[in-house]
């Protein structure tokens, strides 16, 4: 009987069966994603979703129906509607698609970079209006697909249930000598 329960005091101490061990650090990843409860934060969010490779983070970027009585409208611009049929008709399924898509294509290593700049806005109340020029730069992953993209977007924001400001509208305007947004969506969808 000593012999057990030697052997077993033994095996507990030299395990350290007893013993709690240091916390493991969270798994933080590599996003910068932060709660839209500004505007501006929405921006931010909207381009390091783009830069940081993050569907999730940019899927958050845009109206939810559970959370706000309002649907996603992208309005593309002229060319693209014309040479992309689909444009016509975008919801936000299509936005998620063509997000997911030109991720995939994108070889991890490579930057993808989408500046907003000359913003001009107008807020009132739980709505806002975003309009920005833009420039969109891919890395070269085809012949066949532009490496860079301009033009101007009007963005309509509004404030949802969460307390977190959404894109609920897109109107895309293109520039003559430059591919649109809509152009890199009706690529990649």
């Amino acid at each position: 009987m000593k012999t057990i329960i030697f052997g077993i005091l033994l095996f507990l101490s030299s395990c350290d069966f007893l013993t709690t061990r240091n916390a493991e650090e969270p798994d933080i990843g590599r996003s910068s994603f932060v709660v839209a409860t500004t505007p501006e934060q929405l921006f931010i969010n909207l381009t390091d979703s783009f830069r940081e490779k993050i569907e999730r983070n940019y899927e958050s970027c845009f109206v939810d129906s559970s959370f706000l009585n309002k649907g996603f409208t992208f309005y593309a611009s002229s060319e693209a509607t014309s040479k992309f049929s689909v444009l016509s008709n975008w919801s936000i399924d299509e936005e998620k698609d063509y997000f997911r898509n030109l991720l995939a294509i994108i070889p991890q290593e490579k930057t993808l970079v989408v500046n907003l700049f000359d913003e001009s806005s107008s807020q009132q109340g739980d709505s806002a209006i975003y309009i920005f020029n833009y420039t969109i730069l891919l890395p070269n992953i085809s012949n066949q697909v532009d490496l860079e993209y301009r033009g101007s977007s009007e963005f309509k924001i509004n404030l949802d249930a969460n307390n977190q400001w959404v894109i609920t509208e897109w109107t895309d305007i293109g520039i003559d000598e430059y591919p649109s947004w809509s152009v890199l969506k009706g690529n990649f969808y």
